[in-house]
Order: C-alpha cells, then structure tokens, then sequence
C-alpha cells in the first residue's frame, strides 16, 4: 500500500515538474504574434466595432424572425 502512495505522489511530483517547465519555457520564448490588447486599441474604433456587431446581431435575429 505503501509503495502505491509513494508512487501516486512521485508522479504528481513529476507532472508539476512538466507544468512548470512548460510555462518557463512559454515566458522565455513567447509566441511569434501578440494580440491586441483592450488598452492599446483606439477608444473610437473600440466603439464602432462594437455598434457594427450589435448591428449584424439585430439584423441577424430580425431576418430569423420574418423566415
């Protein structure tokens, strides 16, 4: 019984090892693209990008509801 505990615990161990290897590496090499971030876009285009979607939504339910 031992033996099994000490087991589930090495691997767990071992799987926390992995976890944090991989996200060291992701902080030192990031990816090739970063996306655009809410502080940086234009406060402008932020608002007509979100009128011209709730616009496609409206016309979108309108023609669903005149089928």
């Amino acid at each position: 019984m031992t033996d099994k505990i000490n087991m589930v615990i090495n691997l767990s161990i071992l799987a926390l090892l992995i976890y944090l290897a991989v996200q060291v590496h992701e902080l030192q090499n990031p990816p090739k693209y970063q996306p655009a971030m809410m502080g940086m876009v234009d406060e402008q285009e932020f608002k007509y990008n979100i009128r011209t979607f709730l616009n496609n939504i409206i016309e979108e339910a309108i023609t669903e509801q005149e089928k």
